[in-house]
């Protein structure tokens, strides 16, 4: 085992086998997970701040607060969608957009 690590100060090798894509399931208990986390931690803030300044509205606006961040996180991290080979996305390889491929508007 010793004998497998670098020498101290030295770059560690890269694995042989790259690192596992997540599966679908995998990304939907991610997607859960936050967006129950979310609403824990925003809504037990607003609890805690409801206890101390002996409110009744921080409770619902701290979950409304955890779930919008949490649907925000989620889009960021999950809402681009690699495209779909042989599907036409509407850009030429230059990144630029291509030219519609009706007649309408035309002189």
């Amino acid at each position: 085992m010793a004998e497998d690590l670098p020498a101290r100060g030295e770059a560690r090798p890269r694995p042989v086998v790259p690192a596992r894509q997540p599966s679908g399931a995998d990304m939907g208990w991610a997607v859960t997970g936050t967006m129950m986390s979310g609403m824990a931690v925003w809504g037990g803030v607003g609890w805690l701040l409801d206890r101390w300044l002996e409110t009744i509205f921080f409770l619902p606006v701290g979950v409304v607060l955890g779930v919008s961040v949490a649907i925000y996180v989620v889009v960021k991290k999950y809402g681009a969608l690699d495209p779909v080979p042989g599907q036409h996305t509407g850009t030429t390889p230059g990144g630029r957009r291509s030219q519609p491929r009706t007649q309408k508007g035309r002189r």
